[in-house]
């Protein structure tokens, strides 16, 4: 997306204008954030920018939304009286989380800074891991005649999923090559035997010699009996968004694979195939439309703190 302002501009224009705003890391999140406020008709509430329109001025805001908003709301906090109708809404990451022996969570309800909340997860998609909201966007998707069988696979290995990507989110951390190996783990590398979720990581690094795969090995090691250990909401807080959406689609595919494979062998790849071949967009729209759905059924797993800050 092209740059429109440079920080000083931007904060100009929100001088300038009476209208509340909403300053969001990315496009996704003003998406999601947009449908969400129009579910609750708080649609004309609000007008919706994103940080990555906004040119930084160092090394950290040229190459980090995230450090953007810090960096605008630091200003903003300077002269509150000029930018009182400014509201962030920021990827809360890996803040308030302390990884030790498990993984302890310190923010047990939405947080706020003056204008400024944090998602209650790693970021925006992480209120999309919630058990039925999962089961129920995956069932729409699925048009196999097996998906029931699947799903209540799926919802009996999800917990240990959870902490499974939990343990690639904190390796990939360390790494600090957070989308790494979404590229790698495919749906054949989940296994399920006798009702037992294991991931087969050593298939899905073994032609692969780089240092970064034999790195990754060791970190994701280190952190897996951390997540074994840990409570499994946290564990669904602390995965990166995008990550848990890759992975919980192939897991998924594999339980597609396993339910059809007792009946066809040929036709349980082809499906696991399927599904696990749709776009990440796809998915992501399917999760929040269920998301919004059950917003709009009275389901609170939304940013509660910057919706009550806007009314």
């Amino acid at each position: 997306m092209a740059l429109e302002y440079d920080i000083p501009q931007y904060l100009t224009k929100v001088k300038m204008s009476a209208k509340k705003r909403i300053l969001v890391e990315g496009r996704d999140d003003k998406s999601h954030i947009y449908n969400l406020l129009g579910i609750l008709n708080l649609n004309k509430t609000a007008k919706l920018d994103t940080a990555e329109v906004i040119s930084g001025d160092c090394k950290e805001t040229k190459k980090n939304n995230r450090a953007k908003i810090d960096k605008i709301h630091d200003l903003c906090k300077s002269n509150p009286q000029y930018y009182k109708n400014l509201y962030f809404l920021r990827d809360r990451e890996f803040y308030k989380f302390n990884i030790n022996q498990e993984i302890e969570d310190f923010m047990d309800e939405h947080e706020s800074d003056g204008n400024l909340s944090w998602t209650i997860g790693h970021s925006l998609e992480n209120y999309f891991l919630e058990e039925n909201l999962i089961c129920d966007a995956f069932r729409y998707l699925s048009a196999s005649e097996y998906k029931t069988d699947a799903e209540n696979l799926f919802r009996h290995i999800l917990e240990d999923s959870t902490r499974e990507i939990a343990a690639i989110t904190l390796a990939a951390k360390e790494l600090k090559n957070s989308s790494y190996p979404s590229g790698i783990i495919k749906w054949n590398h989940f296994q399920i035997e006798n009702g037992v979720f294991i991931l087969s990581l050593d298939d899905a690094l073994k032609d692969k010699t780089d240092s970064l795969s034999s790195s990754f090995k060791i970190l994701y090691n280190k952190y897996k009996p951390v997540a074994i250990s840990s409570n499994g909401l946290i564990c669904s807080r602390i995965c990166r968004g995008h990550t848990a959406i890759i992975m919980l689609q192939r897991i998924f595919s594999a339980c597609l694979f396993e339910v059809i494979s007792y009946h066809n062998h040929d036709l349980a790849v082809k499906t696991a195939n399927n599904f696990s071949m749709q776009s990440e967009g796809a998915i992501s729209n399917a999760l929040s439309e269920e998301w919004l759905r059950q917003v709009k059924m009275g389901n609170n797993n939304y940013p509660v703190n910057l919706i009550r800050s806007i009314t």
